[in-house]
């Protein structure tokens, strides 16, 4: 159990001699500044390069040292070791470390390659160096759908959260990565593929609120709260034909509910300065979380995207605040029609909000840990 970062970080805190040591490039289409700063067995630097508006390049060069051996064992005594992939998300150490950094400062920032490494060739021999390609930003250049990423301090002198990281329960630890990875993601990918991102963001909550909230609602009440059209469908049936319905439908339900609930306990403070249009009813978050629920459902099991008036660029006044919700009691184009009830609010105002309760479930779990 525990992803190949963290269980690297807890070897180093254990004193594990060094194995081998690497150095990683991580890309983002913002300046880094701050450092050089340690976090265990990780040396963070910043690159600095000229001309970084809206432009992909190296960010941060990551010296690791590894302490640890990552790979499994497949046979064990003879047999084949049991199936476990518990701290599997898909990623490299690189990959843990850039997610974790693009959460915490809420910017775009992604693993590249490794560019040296002194473990391929055996202990002795001179470094190997590797190239390394720029990564593109995705999306016109000229396009911003996610303007409080770009406003954001790329301060490695502002990481804390993460040095809590190698002391995070396993479980919760491959949780939080998962959590990180697809809101890095769809940071990532918003301007090319903001329907994309939105999944990406919701799963990111979706991960948070299951490890979180074991949810024990009676079915039938889920039902009557989260799925009315339903319950009115089955409530002239009889007593016990409604139970078994609702009881059969109760996973579902409880996953939205788990997401609603995550959403209202742990939603930041709107954001400053507040515009003076087109602004989110913070206090109706709940209901905002179950249409984005079923935007999301919809999107994944039907094939159809989010609407088109919740994919679109927000608008900037004056005093900088940035427009929260598509504006209008209607909007229609791409061959839909869309009420204001069907969306609540754009993919720029629904990623501040997915940061910010990360963040604060993050902080709360680190505090458990002290």
């Amino acid at each position: 159990m525990g992803t190949v970062a963290w269980k690297n970080w807890v070897a180093f805190n254990g004193g594990n001699p060094v194995i081998e040591t690497y150095e990683d490039e991580l890309h983002s289409d913002v300046s880094f500044f701050g450092g050089p700063t340690s976090f265990g067995p990780h040396r963070l630097s910043t690159v600095f390069r000229r001309n970084t508006q809206a432009h992909v390049g190296p960010a941060i060069i990551v010296e690791g040292d590894l302490h640890a051996d990552l790979m499994p064992e497949l046979v064990v005594d003879g047999e084949l070791a049991p199936s476990d992939s518990k701290g599997y998300h898909g990623g490299t150490i690189g990959d843990e470390i850039a997610a974790l950094i693009s959460l915490e400062l809420g910017v775009r920032i992604r693993f590249a390659g490794m560019r040296r490494s002194t473990g391929i060739q055996g202990s002795g021999l001179s470094p190997l160096y590797l190239d390394v390609p720029r990564l593109a930003r995705p999306g016109p250049p000229d396009r911003e759908v996610l303007p409080h990423v770009m406003r954001r301090t790329a301060d490695l002198g502002g990481l804390s959260l993460l040095r809590s990281f190698p002391a995070l329960d396993e479980d919760l630890q491959v949780e939080l990565v998962r959590a990180a990875r697809a809101y890095s993601h769809g940071l990532w990918w918003a301007n090319e593929d903001p329907n994309q991102a939105w999944l990406q963001l919701v799963t990111a909550v979706e991960i948070a609120a299951g490890f979180r909230q074991k949810a024990a609602d009676e079915p039938s009440v889920l039902i009557e709260e989260l799925w009315p059209e339903l319950w009115t469908a089955i409530e002239p049936a009889e007593d016990n034909v409604r139970k078994e319905v609702s009881k059969l439908l109760a996973p579902q339900v409880r996953a939205t509910r788990k997401f609603i609930d995550f959403l209202e306990k742990y939603s930041p403070a709107r954001p400053d300065p507040e515009p003076q249009f087109d602004k989110l009813d913070w206090r109706q978050m709940g209901k905002h979380a179950q249409v984005v629920y079923r935007h999301r459902s919809s999107a994944l099991h039907d094939g159809k995207p989010f609407p088109m008036p919740m994919l679109e660029v927000p608008r900037i006044d004056e005093s900088g605040a940035i427009q929260e919700t598509p504006g209008g009691h209607s909007a229609g184009g791409l061959g839909g029609v869309w009420l204001a009830k069907e969306t609540p609010m754009l993919l720029s105002t629904f990623e501040y909000i997915v940061r910010g309760l990360l963040l604060r479930w993050w902080k709360e779990q680190a505090a458990l840990t002290v």
